[in-house]
């Protein structure tokens, strides 16, 4: 499913959505700040959106967030390589882990705080996983 397609499925779906693109110059901002985001992300902040999906069903963060605005201290030490990029509203938080060898897309644990991969590897697919399948 393209983008295009993800965002109108959304919409369509979820009408009480509040989805805004972020505009070029955001995603040039974006980019500067966090160079090693993956395109497959920006290109959805540009095409989906941020903002909520569903009525609190869940959140796509405008930007990457750091962790010690959500976890307490403890927590975001052990999460200092992370950014967090969206929430559930109910302590799921999907985030990514900037490492050597790449950035790996997942999520948090709300239980543990420990990052753990996700297996398709994208936050496109994890919302088609969310909200479609």
């Amino acid at each position: 499913m393209t983008h295009n397609e993800l965002r109108k499925y959304l919409v369509d779906h979820y009408p009480e959505s509040t989805l805004q693109l972020i505009t070029d110059e955001r995603k040039a901002a974006l980019l500067a700040k966090y160079p090693e985001l993956p395109s497959d992300y920006v290109q959805f902040l540009c095409e989906v959106g941020f903002g909520a999906i569903g009525d609190a069903r869940y959140s796509v963060y405008g930007e990457p967030v750091a962790p010690s605005l959500i976890f307490d201290h403890v927590t975001a030490v052990g999460l200092r390589d992370v950014v967090l990029i969206g929430d559930d509203f109910a302590g799921g938080q999907e985030a990514f882990q900037f490492r050597n060898e790449g950035t790996i897309f997942g999520s948090v644990d709300s239980l543990s705080g420990r990052f753990e991969p996700d297996a398709d590897g994208t936050f496109s697919k994890f919302i088609e996983r969310w909200f479609i399948e």
